[in-house]
């Protein structure tokens, strides 16, 4: 029952859970590795090409 929310939007959107931590783990080391970023847009374009390049990003992309 905790969890509920979260097991319905996997019926919703149709993405598995080791999908989205890998999404996170890649973005809290882009922020790690970063050490602090200009502005947002410019996290945003390193969040964009790390996407592009991870497989676990496209997998994403196909399902949504």
């Amino acid at each position: 029952v905790e969890h509920l929310e979260g097991l319905l939007n996997y019926y919703k959107v149709k993405v598995r859970f080791g999908v989205v931590e890998a999404i996170n783990g890649n973005l809290r080391l882009l922020l790690r590795r970063g050490r602090g970023y200009q502005n947002l847009r410019y996290l945003l374009l390193k969040a964009q090409r790390l996407a592009a390049t991870k497989t676990e990003f496209v997998a994403l992309r196909k399902a949504a």
